[in-house]
């Protein structure tokens, strides 16, 4: 199925372009310049956006939803690159230097919307615009900082304790909190996908989310899942450090 670029009139785009983290603070005749190189594209779960191999040519903030970057290597399952929610600007270093795609992307939510621009003019601006400047190194350094998210999952520990962590920062990022304090995230990951992005068996992370799911730590539903109390998880990653007691095991209260 082909993703459907929005019908909007040039001052919506360029209300959109303004709103936007990428842009935000550059002066405004500026941007509506690159309104004609602008396009909001919307697409459903599971949907393609852009493919491994193919010269990134478009600077992307994401609108609504959630997009799922995925490497897979010939004969093996796919593997979970990262995700980016509202706000956020993905594959940002291959843009500014022209290079092919290094993952292919998907919706990963219900509904996803991203705001798409053409990359040559922001980049032949570039030498000459500091601001425009000064906004494309704050891009990238939003961009190391979720590098630095996955380092620091991946080197926590435990396969539990990976997970929690995991799964604590997914939901600050695109979680809502609902009255009774609980964190829905509406993010369909499969157990697959979890351990792809923890590096571990998916026996071991099946196991360790069965168990949690009986305990109450966290509760998947049809469109994603629910996190009753992040302290309860944050605590039973802390407990395990420090005692060695179960990783699925709740804390004593």
């Amino acid at each position: 199925m082909v993703h459907t670029e929005l019908k909007l009139d040039r001052d919506a785009l360029a209300r959109t372009l303004a709103g936007a983290r990428l842009f935000r603070g550059l002066d405004p005749e500026y941007v509506r310049t690159l309104v004609p190189h602008a396009a909001v594209h919307r697409l459903v779960r599971g949907q393609q956006f852009w493919q491994k191999g193919v010269t990134a040519e478009h600077f992307h903030v994401v609108l609504r939803g959630v997009l799922e970057l995925q490497r897979s290597v010939k004969g093996a399952e796919s593997t979970l690159v990262a995700l980016f929610g509202p706000g956020e600007s993905p594959a940002i270093p291959v843009t500014l230097e022209r290079r092919p795609y290094i993952a292919d992307s998907f919706a990963a939510t219900p509904v996803l919307e991203v705001l798409r621009v053409r990359a040559q003019p922001i980049l032949d601006a570039l030498p000459n615009d500091p601001k425009l400047a000064n906004a494309m190194n704050r891009a990238l350094l939003d961009h190391c900082r979720l590098i630095h998210s996955k380092v620091d999952v991946l080197a926590i520990g435990t396969v539990p304790r990976r997970l929690a962590a995991f799964l604590l920062d997914i939901a600050e990022r695109f979680g809502d909190e609902l009255e009774d304090g609980a964190h829905q995230v509406p993010l369909q990951l499969s157990r697959q996908q979890l351990a792809s992005y923890v590096c571990a068996r998916v026996e071991t992370t099946i196991r360790v989310m069965s168990a949690w799911q009986k305990q109450g730590l966290v509760l998947t539903t049809r469109d994603g899942f629910v996190i009753p109390s992040l302290p309860a998880l944050v605590e039973l990653m802390d407990l395990q450090e420090v005692d060695g007691s179960s990783p699925s095991t709740p804390p004593p209260r």
